[in-house]
């Protein structure tokens, strides 16, 4: 099916920090039975505030399994990995799936040496992530 855009997240306004940083952006998208957050940029403390919003939204309005996909994140520190624990803690209690998108590099390696790929639901691409998130909204 084609994907419906639902809300978009943009880093905006008065930048102070070097323009060499890269602007977070999360684009809401519901396709194939799946709520999508698609994040591009840069996921640490300065920009947590933006995901924490889209993360609220997403687990406040939907009901189908969320998907968070950081294919085209470029950095994340563990403010990043604390705000999807937090959302897959979230998910679970609303008994609604979710699983995280992440091929590989260097973002794939904060959740390997967090030991959370498992219990965070890492996949690395679309399909297995949908996979796993139906799977967890079943079970």
């Amino acid at each position: 099916s084609t994907p419906t855009t639902v809300a978009r997240h943009e880093d905006v306004g008065i930048h102070r920090l070097p323009r060499a940083v890269t602007p977070l952006r999360i684009e809401r998208t519901r396709v194939d039975g799946l709520d999508v957050l698609m994040v591009e940029g840069e996921l640490d403390m300065a920009r947590a505030p933006r995901m924490i919003s889209a993360l609220n939204e997403a687990l406040a309005e939907g009901e189908d399994p969320l998907v968070v996909d950081l294919s085209q994140v470029l950095f994340m520190d563990s403010t990043g990995l604390a705000l999807l624990i937090n959302a897959r803690r979230r998910a679970l209690r609303s008994k609604r799936g979710f699983a995280i998108v992440c091929p590989g590099g260097p973002i794939s390696r904060v959740f390997e040496i967090a030991d959370m790929v498992e219990s965070l639901r890492v996949c690395p691409d679309r399909e297995s992530a949908r996979r796993a998130a139906t799977q967890t909204a079943r079970a």
